[in-house]
């Protein structure tokens, strides 16, 4: 459960108002995907039916380790799931099935038993073992680590191990989002040996990592080519790479990016920034899939001592923001709405039950009006609003001056405050640099496909998002019925009741929900077209098409 702060540098700095159009905006031809197109992307490419001997994969900039307690970013998911596995295993629909555990049961509500699956070797060809297992969980509670993922797994006070296949975790209480956790960076083992014998350079170029999956660590030299190689040992035969080695490479220029997809020098991306995705349509011999996404773009309110906190101007400036020209402008019109706060594709379980809340949901619209008349009653006119945005960053500018031409339209004093594309990222990280910062924006998204998993981690008192204090008892205790709930559908139910909190008190205020973008050139395909390649390692399936 990360933000996503960068994207693609844009050449040229995007200054103009969200209507008067931003460079490299994409067509929409005036339409927009329909409601129930969008409940229905398709979430997987066409099979692949031959192999390849190299594929070069873009990512919107170098990672910065393979260290999964240290993964935040869509770089680092993308590689971390190629080279590591999980104990559970995301598919392409968000469901979970097992991974490196091959059953995994709540013996008792807090007690979670999981069977690792035999056979199952790591790079080196030493055996998976419990003790590898257990080690991996350990590091990612520990404090020390210094990663991100000690909170998801707060209810966990033991990890214990029994013979040669056996580790349970015992639990202060019930915990029902931990499988989605298991599935997640949170839940991908590494090997103790190994680990503890690099220490703090594990998961650099310098130390390099020791993992089970589909393609091994090869030459990585820092601010270039991260290359992964094929594993042909790899335990799950269904999932034998079929592209013998990918290199991962940060472009950081969408016209980079155009011209390598162009000339067949970059085979394939997922999209993080559709500042160019007209041109990206154009580029010849090359596929662009539109599939179900996790993703959702918020207006995130920094401060809530400040104006921010008077839930009436938050209202209002929902109100005042024009989402379908934003749609429009940004996505090509692929992005919906938002009738709950987080992304149809986060339904990874209980879809009818989340689908009948969706339609029976209303669409939020514009209402200039209403909106004024909300800042007149919190005697807000005139009172300041600063934006932070960065010029360096398309869809993020684009974003800002939406939210700047909203605010002033209805009678606040909004203004905004530029930084540089490598310092965005400290909005989220350094609370000095939100310092005079009313809010700012994102596209972020949960570990896993539920709806809980995010909107918990930006609500949640302890959540790794949670900027501004934000504290709701109400909204608290329907996630904690939500997570300590075993039967799925009742859980869904206490998912949508946080949901409704949500967007009743805008914690948040969620701005649109996108679809996901995948392109790739030449007959390369087999690529899920959903949000699991950031979790698991489905590129072991692309490889040549018909």
């Amino acid at each position: 459960m990360r933000i996503t702060a960068m994207k693609f540098a844009a050449l040229a700095a995007c200054t103009t108002t969200l209507l008067a159009g931003c460079g490299g905006r994409p067509e929409s031809g005036g339409a927009a995907i329909s409601n129930a197109a969008f409940l229905n992307l398709p979430v997987t490419t066409d099979a692949a039916v031959g192999s390849a001997d190299s594929a070069t994969w873009a990512l919107y900039r170098d990672p910065t380790t393979v260290d999964p307690a240290q993964a935040f970013d869509y770089p680092e998911n993308t590689v971390v799931s190629t080279l590591c596995d999980a104990l559970l295993r995301q598919q392409p629909d968000g469901s979970l099935a097992p991974g490196l555990a091959s059953e995994y049961r709540f013996t008792t509500p807090t007690t979670l038993v999981l069977k690792l699956r035999a056979g199952v070797k790591f790079w080196d060809g030493q055996p998976l073992t419990p003790a590898d297992v257990a080690f991996s969980l350990r590091r990612n509670m520990d404090a020390k680590t210094g990663g991100f993922y000690a909170t998801v797994l707060n209810r966990v006070t033991a990890v214990t191990t029994e013979g040669a296949d056996t580790v349970t975790l015992t639990l202060s209480s019930p915990d029902y989002w931990l499988p989605g956790e298991l599935s997640s960076m949170a839940g991908i083992v590494i090997q103790e040996k190994y680990a503890l014998d690099k220490g703090q350079r594990y998961g650099t170029p310098d130390g390099g990592a020791m993992c089970t999956g589909p393609y091994k660590l090869g030459e990585w030299t820092a601010g270039r080519t991260l290359k992964a190689v094929a594993n042909p040992d790899y335990w799950d035969t269904g999932m034998r790479p079929l592209t013998a080695t990918i290199d991962f490479r940060g472009v950081s220029s969408a016209a980079t990016l155009t011209t390598g997809l162009s000339t067949g020098e970059i085979s394939g991306a997922y999209i993080t920034d559709t500042s160019t995705f007209r041109e990206l349509q154009q580029v010849a011999n090359t596929s662009m899939h539109v599939g179900q996404s996790g993703e959702t773009e918020f207006f995130i309110p920094a401060d809530l001592t400040g104006v921010l906190g008077d839930l009436r101007v938050r209202q209002a400036l929902s109100l005042a923001f024009d989402r379908k020209s934003f749609a429009d402008a940004v996505y090509g019109g692929n992005a919906v709405a938002p009738r709950m706060s987080t992304n149809p594709g986060t339904w990874g379980y209980a879809k009818d039950t989340f689908a009948a809340a969706w339609n029976a949901a209303t669409e939020p619209a514009t209402d200039l009006a209403r909106a004024k008349q909300l800042i007149r009653d919190a005697g807000a006119e005139g009172k300041t609003l600063v934006i932070g945005t960065s010029t360096g960053l398309a869809t993020v500018n684009t974003a800002a001056n939406a939210w700047l031409e909203a605010a002033n339209s209805i009678g606040l004093k909004a203004s905004l405050h530029n930084v540089s594309p490598q310092n965005y990222i400290n909005f989220f990280t350094d609370p000095k640099a939100r310092e005079g910062v009313d809010g700012f924006s994102t596209t972020t998204y949960g570990d896993y496909a539920d709806p809980a998993a995010l909107i918990a981690s930006y609500t949640e008192p302890e959540g790794v998002q949670n900027y501004s204090g934000y504290d709701n008892p109400d909204l608290h205790a329907a996630l904690t019925k939500a997570r300590e709930q075993a039967d799925p559908v009742q859980r869904a139910a206490a998912t949508i009741e946080a949901d409704r909190i949500v967007m009743s008190d805008l914690p948040w205020i969620p701005m649109v929900h996108p679809a996901l973008f995948l392109i790739t050139n030449g007959k390369l395909t087999g690529a899920p077209s959903s949000f699991a390649y950031m979790q698991a390692p489905w590129l072991a399936k692309l490889g040549q098409g018909k």
